[in-house]
């Protein structure tokens, strides 16, 4: 059976962005003082940094596609990996405000992808609505923490 990569990457990316979701409407259903919350905050900014190193990656397999490869754009895609690794140290809403910072940074930079050829525009259009989703659940995380 063949896959269609545009209706499989929407898959997967909807797919991916239900912890956002389910971790984020936990955050604030369940209230600052109970054991959860930490373990839920924990478990989001992990995902989420996790999820900002494969969006690294994928800024990584899109500047080996320019002509030329510019050393500059491989240098910035390990950013999103280290910056996801960083807020995992800092205290919680400094980590979801730098969290929601990277992926709206991130989702606006991989948008303009496609203007250089580098990304079909399907892309683009699936990386403006997952940018928004994440920062949507971001902000709810943020409520919940703060």
């Amino acid at each position: 059976m063949r896959l269609e990569a545009k209706g499989t990457a929407w898959f997967l990316a909807c797919a991916g962005f239900v912890p956002f979701a389910g971790l984020s409407i936990a955050l604030l259903l369940v209230g600052k003082e109970t054991a959860l919350h930490p373990v839920l905050t924990d478990a989001l900014r992990t995902y989420a940094a996790v999820i900002l190193s494969f969006l690294g990656g994928i800024r990584w397999g899109l500047a080996l596609r320019a002509k030329p490869v510019a050393a500059g754009d491989i240098v910035l895609s390990v950013l999103p990996a280290i910056i996801g690794w960083i807020a995992l140290f800092l205290p919680v809403p400094v980590a979801v405000s730098v969290l929601l910072l990277a992926f709206c940074t991130l989702g606006a930079w991989d948008s303009f992808a496609i203007h250089r050829g580098l990304a079909p525009v399907w892309f683009a259009t699936q990386r403006i609505i997952l940018t928004l989703l994440v920062a949507a659940a971001l902000i709810g995380a943020l409520v919940a923490v703060v």
